[in-house]
């Protein structure tokens, strides 16, 4: 049978700063004191403190005083504390003083002169001396803050005269796009009954953009939420007469609503909420409660439109779901969608073959036979035809000769059913005999038999596959 189911470190660094091979010291605690902001001073700066050193500028015995940047305090730190000691090989910042004090040298530390102010290049920044990473990555988050932000408070609301503003581009007619798709700009709603009611006659009218518009979030599947496919819905059951009911609450309400769909008066709720002053629904699609994974790998219809998505979003109305192929049926696969509200009660829809469907099987099916009948093979593919000589005796291809001996006529009788989408099979009992002689000259005969008949059925075409 085809199975056609869709179916931690590992040393230190040396302290920046600190002479290689000097062991960093624990940094103090010190109290933090309040400070204005700092003003540059010529005074000189004393380098950074050692464990067992101490200058004259230290006020904490053991601790290394903070490296500050021009305009920049740290806390603890008096007012009027001396600008930033420059590092061998550091160009100053814009508005600092070059170090001019004494120069302390470490133990086995090289002296070094002191620098002097260097001229800028183009772009402000000292030669030489690249942006801090933090800097960088504080500007990155920050970006991401504010992009998050944005996504955010991205809702329809009312603006000062009492507008609602939507981020999209008007168009010419009145239309606007929005997301890639026509959208058509909707005043809003005063009342939640109002807005119930303006939803209801943009469906009815086939308009699904001012539909979609009258949503506090737009659906995410809109396969199916086209003027397309109201207006195959306005064919099958158009929406008329339509009335609304307010409800109770000053920022959430449920609407009452009233219409007739083809024929059939439908009473029932939408959930509206008041989102910066404009009433908007909650919902206005809902999924289409049809169970259509019995149908999967086959090419189905909705109302005569296309389905491209097993469980898509639908407005409301009355839905219909057919087969794109003759040789299938869709039982059990028409609803009716009275709200924006998932139902509770999903319906299961089966497939099974039509009648052009079985006669298309039994055709290639006795197509296949005739087929296997011709062929110069002891097992030939496919058949279920399968003899061999025993011993060491060689067939000679050409003495071969098939043939039926019952049920020849077995295969126009057929009744398949399917076992998957794109699969069928049927019981059958056909039997044969094949007569040939081997390479020595000796005659032989066997027998054959057939009592399975399976089918595949895509790309319109059907391909059949005997089983004993």
């Amino acid at each position: 049978m085809t199975d056609n189911q869709q179916p931690g470190p590992t040393g230190e660094e040396p302290t920046q700063g600190m002479p290689t091979g000097q062991q960093p010291y624990p940094q103090q605690p010190y109290p933090a004191q309040p400070y204005p902001p700092q003003q540059p001073s010529p005074a000189p700066q004393f380098p950074t403190a050692y464990p067992g050193q101490q200058y004259p500028p230290q006020p904490y015995p053991g601790q290394q005083p903070p490296q500050q940047y021009p305009g920049q305090a740290y806390p603890g730190q008096p007012y009027g504390a001396q600008p930033g000691q420059p590092y061998p090989g550091q160009q100053p910042y814009p508005g600092q003083q070059p170090f001019a004090g004494p120069q302390q040298q470490y133990p086995g530390q090289q002296p070094y002169a002191p620098q002097g102010p260097q001229p800028y290049g183009p772009t402000g920044q000292p030669p030489g001396k690249p942006r801090g990473k933090g800097a960088l990555i504080l500007g990155i988050t920050g970006g991401v803050v504010v992009l998050a932000l944005v996504a955010v408070f991205a809702l329809p609301r009312v603006t000062g005269n009492g507008t609602v503003p939507t981020p999209v581009t008007t168009t010419a007619g009145g239309a606007t796009t929005a997301g890639g798709t026509t959208q058509t700009a909707v005043a809003p709603s005063a009342t939640a009954a109002a807005a119930v009611q303006g939803y209801l006659e943009a469906v009815a009218a086939g308009d699904s953009a001012s539909a979609i518009a009258f949503a506090v979030q737009r659906p995410m599947e809109q396969s199916l939420l086209t003027d397309e496919m109201l207006a195959a819905n306005r064919v099958v059951a158009p929406i008329t007469d339509i009335t609304t009911t307010e409800g109770a609450g000053s920022d959430h309400q449920s609407v009452q609503a009233a219409y007739n769909l083809g024929g059939t008066p439908v009473s029932t709720t939408f959930e509206v909420t008041r989102v910066n002053g404009a009433w908007l629904l909650d919902a206005v699609a809902a999924p289409l409660p049809l169970d259509l994974s019995g149908a999967e790998g086959v090419d189905l219809t909705i109302n005569g439109i296309a389905l491209l998505n097993l469980n898509p979003a639908v407005f409301p109305g009355r839905y219909t779901v057919g087969s794109a192929s003759g040789w299938y049926k869709v039982s059990g696969s028409t609803v009716q969608v009275d709200n924006a509200t998932p139902s509770s009660e999903v319906r299961e829809a089966t497939l099974s073959l039509t009648g052009s469907g079985v006669s298309a099987i039994r055709t290639s099916a006795q197509s296949k036979l005739n087929s296997c009948v011709r062929k110069k093979s002891l097992a030939p593919a496919g058949c279920a035809f399968n003899v061999f000589l025993p011993g060491r005796n060689k067939v000679r291809t050409s003495s071969i000769h098939w043939r039926l001996t019952s049920g020849g006529g077995a295969m126009k009788k057929l009744k398949p059913t399917l076992d998957g989408a794109g699969s069928a099979v049927a019981k059958v009992s056909v039997k044969s005999r094949v007569d040939c002689s081997s390479t020595n000259g000796r005659r032989w005969r066997g027998y054959g038999s057939i009592h399975y008949v399976y089918a595949s059925l895509s790309d319109n075409k059907v391909q059949i596959t005997f089983g004993a």
